[in-house]
């Protein structure tokens, strides 16, 4: 195993990391979680997002080519995407365009400026086909919707820019995670908005889709810890879950969100809302993740989600 594809540690001085995709909900936690500072590089389609002292802000609209002050790294974690499912249904071109596209213009950045650096793709657990049981590494790809068929096919890239290229290249696949700064589009924050403006309304009934799906929620700082872990110390050309191997219904979900806010509220199922091809259940393995690099999950499910709570309750 080469010195380059098992680093023991990670730290700035060793070299400069670039983080894409910065401004997302993600981006922060990850550059306080990796020490990000001086030298370090965070980029974005804007500048107008938090990140620590030091860490220079380039704008990079994917998948236009880099600008031309971006210069060497030597660790590059590509979070830059469109993450939503349900917007990836409505803006198909888009997807690829950002998700496929997007992720090209890193490889080919990687190639000309820095082809000795090491990258973490990230992806997701979209990419998988359905299973009724824990979702390893070498299970089958089958993605059901746009956003995962286009996470699918940055993964192909990627391997083929490592093959041709012989570049260092990791991919992860998150499950579902969720924190402060989340889009509201997405089911929790959604849930935390609606909950909040039944209380002050006194409206008590919340129309809902589909509640039953089975997923495996991770708070965002142990996702952010889990991509130090696989920089730092992942196998080059490997595919890590990000996951906790428990499952729990949005229902569940939703009502520990009911329980934190201390209100009655009754969820009322709109067949309306449902989303097109939902897949039922989604827990992954973490074995390569746990028990290969030493991570696991430090916040609990409710833990986490009383801070989503409290974040959106100081925003209403």
């Amino acid at each position: 195993m080469s010195d380059r594809s098992r680093l023991e540690s990670i730290n700035p001085d060793h070299g400069p990391i670039l983080v894409t995709g910065a401004a997302g909900f993600v981006g922060y936690h990850l550059m306080k979680e990796l020490g990000m500072g001086e030298g370090d590089i965070a980029v974005d389609v804007t500048a107008d997002y938090e990140a620590p002292e030091g860490v220079s802000k380039i704008i990079w609209n994917l998948p236009s080519p880099p600008p031309e002050e971006l210069g060497e790294v030597k660790y590059i974690i590509h979070l830059a995407a469109m993450s939503s499912v349900s917007e990836s249904l409505k803006e198909v071109h888009k997807a690829y365009e950002i998700n496929l596209m997007g992720t090209i213009s890193v490889l080919e950045y990687m190639v000309s400026r820095c082809p000795a650096a090491r990258m973490v793709l990230a992806s997701s657990s979209e990419v998988y086909k359905s299973l009724d049981d824990l979702i390893s590494e070498n299970c089958d790809i089958g993605p059901r919707n746009p956003y995962g068929t286009t996470k699918a096919a940055a993964e192909i890239a990627a391997f083929q820019f490592a093959r041709n290229y012989d570049l260092d290249i990791v991919v992860t696949r998150a499950f579902p995670h969720f924190g402060p700064g989340q889009s509201r589009d997405f089911v929790l924050p959604s849930f935390c908005r609606r909950i909040i403006n039944s209380r002050r309304t006194g409206d008590n009934v919340i129309r809902v889709g589909n509640l039953n799906p089975v997923r495996d929620y991770l708070y965002v700082t142990d996702v952010a810890r889990a991509y130090r872990y696989i920089l730092s110390r992942g196998q080059s050309g490997e595919v890590y879950n990000i996951c906790t191997g428990t499952g729990i219904s949005i229902a569940d979900m939703a009502g520990m969100l009911i329980d934190i806010s201390g209100i009655e509220i009754e969820l009322k199922t709109d067949p309306d809302l449902f989303r097109p091809a939902d897949v039922e259940f989604q827990v992954g393995d973490p074995y390569r993740l746990r028990s290969l690099l030493g991570w696991k999950p430090e916040v609990e499910r409710k833990e986490g989600l009383t801070k989503l709570y409290s974040w959106w309750e100081a925003r209403i």
